[in-house]
């Protein structure tokens, strides 16, 4: 299982990015919103869902742990595959998505092009008790913006970190509010110092 990608950007496209590491070039299939996270020729982080068909593998992607995991959630509903998954994402932060969810909105639900009322109450029925704030991060807090350029910079090619050890380092420096670049330095320090 791919969990994530850190590497160049080398293309956007309408619904997907290109991501190169290590000589290889990902096709990453994104939510809209997503799409302008990245900046072409930069590094970026992305975390990654495989979904195996008879006839292609195809790579998604998500700039943060939440969507993906609401993306996985959505998966296994009825009517609901990873192309009208990924509109919900494209539509909806993950706030937003949760809210809708839990107070049982049909009509917000409905807002998304091929979402008709029966889909929209059987994605509530079957995730109403499954959605939590945390959700992606087990009990941990999801990350900030800072924090989440801070672990990019970690996972990059430059330092290239593992995306588990860069998170941890940064969640244990979460209640000093460092800067930017003070962040990344002193999470250089734990993770050598483990």
């Amino acid at each position: 299982m791919i969990d994530a990608i850190t590497g160049r950007i080398v293309r956007l496209g309408e619904d997907h990015i290109v991501i190169e590491t290590a000589g290889i070039a990902y096709r990453v299939f994104c939510p809209a919103s997503a799409i302008h996270t990245y900046h072409l020729g930069e590094e970026g982080l992305i975390y990654t869902h495989l979904v195996v068909r008879d006839d292609a593998l195809s790579l998604f992607g998500f700039p943060s742990l939440e969507e993906r995991e609401i993306f996985r959630r959505l998966l296994p509903v009825g009517q609901v595959g990873p192309r009208l998954a990924l509109q919900i994402i494209s539509l909806f932060s993950p706030d937003e998505f949760i809210l809708a969810v839990s107070a049982g909105d049909v009509d917000k639900l409905t807002q998304v092009k091929g979402i008709g009322r029966k889909t929209a109450q059987r994605i509530l029925v079957e995730l109403r008790d499954k959605l939590t704030p945390d959700l992606g991060t087990g009990a941990a807090i999801p990350l900030s913006q800072k924090e989440e350029t801070a672990l990019r910079a970690l996972t990059g090619k430059s330092l290239g970190f593992s995306v588990s050890e860069a998170r941890r380092a940064l969640e244990r420096l979460r209640s000093e509010d460092l800067p930017l670049a003070e962040l990344v330095k002193r999470a250089l320090e734990v993770i050598n110092s483990s």
